[in-house]
């Protein structure tokens, strides 16, 4: 073979491995951008914007879009196991000008808002979730009407009205027709960004799946905060832990040991604190690395509690009444894994099965022991660390109106509510 007919097969095996590192770089570029934009359509769509609107005409949605930063944004965090989160500047809303000059002239529109990606959920789960404001809207409005009735018996029927003999018979219902549409219907809160695989939701294996656990002198029960550090109360004090749902959490973990008898480990680790300073956005992957650490090292854990308080941004006190004490509501919460298009690959839970169960196993046990207790589960599109366990809770306890002390009311019935399911009694 010529020394020139040598040269020009190496040549060309260079360009076709140019090309071919080029391609891959496209495709991982490609499937970055794919994560992206499926964060910033949830966003959107949630926000009340039209995805058509969106493509088709940019200026009526107000937003800007820049896929060569949120490229590079990604490409630093491709290795997170983690979702992309994307959200809107504050400055969205155009400024009234009050001179005589801008009244008299044509006013002048403020530039678009730019687009702030953050890694890693949300600064509240529900936060701008209409079905949640609504659920609390009517919520507020039966407590009015109710304001000049006579007091019903303590315990008998809680803030939103119901009662436990409602409750039973809703739950009777449920397992008598297994039906999967009253389950969503009355049982469940469907955010915007999920959808419902019905192969998950399986009534009767949901009801049946035993979630029961005999007690161990060895740990098997963690609860830990991935929002530890911004998350309390209206009257909590700036920057003590014991008034934050850390010390909620705290109280949780002291009743299941010293009433029930289990062994439990409280993680106080501030998850959302990096270097002094909050910093929800990577939150869920500190918790991640610091729930795996305890987890290898105390095998024997088999429930896996997230605490957190919730947050809604709104005048909404979310309150019930148990032994005679105004106590802050729970709402029961699971990651699907899934968005409006189907699976989300990149964030496989094989325990979600079990977590569902477990959470609405949970649910129906507050109903039958407490009129309004539980607020309906809330399913949303990501994992939030749920595959970490098959028995993984994560809990919103009350919000941001709630004071500490009905925060930490709620943590003896919360208790009772575990002890039964666990124990099966």
């Amino acid at each position: 073979m010529g020394k020139k007919k040598r040269l020009r097969i190496w040549l060309m095996i260079c360009i076709a491995a140019a090309g071919f590192y080029c391609l891959r770089q496209l495709f991982v570029q490609y499937q970055l951008l794919a994560k992206v934009e499926d964060s910033l359509q949830s966003y959107l769509v949630e926000e009340g914007f039209s995805r058509v609107a969106l493509y088709e005409d940019p200026e009526k949605s107000e937003v800007s879009l820049f896929p060569s930063s949120l490229l590079q944004y990604a490409a630093k965090e491709q290795t997170s196991d983690a979702p992309i989160t994307v959200w809107k500047d504050a400055s969205k809303k155009r400024e009234k000008t009050t001179s005589s000059a801008a009244k008299s002239s044509k006013a002048q529109a403020s530039p678009k808002p730019t687009l702030v990606v953050f890694q890693n959920g949300c600064f509240d789960i529900t936060r701008n979730n209409s079905a949640v404001k609504q659920a609390d809207e009517k919520v507020t409005a039966v407590m009015n009407q109710k304001k000049s009735a006579a007091p019903k018996k303590k315990g008998s029927a809680g803030s939103g009205g119901n009662t436990i003999a409602q409750n039973k018979k809703k739950i009777q219902e449920l397992q008598k027709n297994k039906n999967r549409q009253y389950l969503l219907k009355n049982f469940y809160i469907v955010d915007s960004s999920t959808s419902i695989d019905p192969t998950v939701f399986q009534v009767k294996k949901m009801l049946q799946t035993k979630v029961t656990i005999k007690k161990e002198k060895k740990p098997q029960i963690l609860i830990y905060h991935t929002h530890g550090a911004s998350e309390s109360f209206c009257d909590s004090r700036k920057g003590k832990k014991e008034d934050s749902i850390i010390g909620v959490g705290a109280c949780l973990a002291d009743i299941l040991t010293k009433k029930y008898g289990y062994h439990v480990i409280h993680d106080e680790t501030a998850y959302d604190m990096v270097d002094g300073r909050i910093d929800r956005n990577k939150a869920y992957n500190q918790s991640l690395h610091g729930v795996q650490t305890i987890l290898r090292k105390n095998p024997s854990i088999q429930v896996v509690i997230d605490l957190h308080r919730d947050g809604v941004g709104n005048a909404v006190h979310r309150t019930t009444v148990i032994d005679g004490k105004k106590t802050a509501q729970v709402m029961f919460f699971n990651g699907l894994s899934r968005n409006k298009k189907g699976n989300i690959a990149y964030l496989e839970n094989p325990n979600l099965e079990f977590n569902l169960a477990f959470s609405l196993q949970m649910k129906l046990q507050c109903m039958k022991d407490y009129a309004d207790f539980a607020k309906p589960i809330y399913l949303k599109n990501y994992r939030y660390n749920l595959h970490l366990r098959s028995r993984s809770l994560l809990i919103e306890l009350g919000n941001e109106n709630n004071t500490l002390q009905e925060a930490k009311n709620s943590m003896s019935p919360l208790a009772k509510v575990l002890h039964e399911v666990l124990s099966g009694k």
